[in-house]
């Protein structure tokens, strides 16, 4: 309510989430899907049990934030005719330092304990098994924090499961040695940009065709290779938020400021950073922004992890402000008489 009446700033695509959950309330049913409102509180409140395993909260409960909560409560409430899951695959595109390896974690162990999938194999997954590991070694530290999780689980190095409904939450990377046989209830792909081909998501997503309502869950910052699977993923978010395309089974939100915003102006920051002054500090993004203003080559790191927005390359070489600064005509009266050299850009 806040964003689509402008008391919460927000980007366009933001916007359009929120706009197509409540255009989904009122018209849903003619396409058989309904909102269970006691499972969408049900997930929220899942989260009460689990703790901060680092930083300043370390110890305390977690404590969902609006935006946090509007992503479970859409990706969980949404229903289809048989009382199954609408969305299979959620795509959450967020800049760095929101919360995003604490979501993911919280996801798989509800997905794991709260789902009621017998046999349920959740993964964290991402390009490397070391990456995956971050997010599942969260999971491994909730559930350890918890009285009331650990006493329903086992936990083993790089395992969670439970022996009665023989369910298990794993890490898993693209340099594992295989990645066949899956049987997969849930995916929870970790920096989707970082990915420099599908294969990964393919042999997950392939793997869920035996199970009721498998999950893929996306949750990445922007990157700056548009033939990526992340940027893919991007466009197709885009398309589904604006009615371009109709899919009722992808659940999409993305953060990021929009086009005309000034990167320096830090009134638009909380468009791509909705945790800023919470998990996200204030002074810390201030500091990245002098730098990035004074550095060329920091600048498209902060843009694209700072502030979500997708560039054209890793690095910039010269600050495009101060490149059109020397757009000026040539002086050639003055230049009588120097040593002139010119460049000539053949690529």
């Amino acid at each position: 309510d806040r964003v689509l009446d402008g008391r919460q700033v927000a980007c366009a695509l933001v916007r359009q989430a929120c706009e197509r959950h409540r255009r989904d309330l009122e018209t849903g049913h003619e396409r058989g899907l309904w909102f269970d409102e006691q499972a969408g509180r049900q997930v929220i409140a899942f989260f009460s049990l689990l703790k901060h395993s680092k930083g300043e909260w370390a110890g305390q409960p977690v404590h969902l934030e609006p935006w946090e909560q509007f992503i479970l409560w859409s990706i969980f409430g949404w229903k289809r005719e048989d009382g199954t899951r609408r969305f299979r695959t959620a795509y959450v595109e967020v800049a760095r330092k929101n919360g995003k390896t604490t979501l993911a974690a919280g996801v798989g162990l509800y997905l794991l304990l709260a789902d009621n999938e017998p046999g349920a194999e959740i993964y964290s997954a991402a390009t490397k098994r070391d990456q995956a590991r971050l997010s599942h070694a969260e999971a491994t530290r909730m559930a350890k924090s918890s009285p009331t999780i650990r006493r329903m689980v086992r936990l083993y190095k790089d395992n969670i499961h439970i022996p009665d409904t023989a369910s298990k939450f794993e890490p898993l990377g693209a340099d594992s040695d295989t990645m066949d046989g899956l049987n997969v209830h849930a995916a929870l792909v970790d920096e989707v940009h970082a990915h420099k081909t599908r294969d990964t998501w393919d042999v997950l997503e392939t793997g869920t065709g035996a199970r009721r309502q498998p999950l893929m869950f996306a949750i990445t910052t922007s990157g700056y290779d548009r033939e990526s699977l992340c940027f893919q993923q991007h466009e197709y978010t885009a398309k589904v938020l604006s009615g371009v395309v109709e899919d009722d089974s992808w659940f999409g939100v993305i953060y990021t400021l929009d086009e005309g915003d000034d990167w320096q102006d830090e009134s638009v920051w909380v468009k791509a950073n909705p945790n800023l002054g919470v998990s996200k500090k204030w002074d810390d993004m201030r500091r990245k922004a002098a730098r990035a203003a004074e550095m060329p080559s920091a600048l498209n790191a902060f843009q694209r992890l700072e502030l979500d927005i997708w560039t054209q390359s890793e690095t910039k070489w010269v600050n495009l402000e101060h490149w059109q600064a020397c757009g000026a005509s040539v002086d050639a009266v003055g230049l009588r008489g120097r040593t002139c050299y010119g460049g000539l850009d053949l690529s």
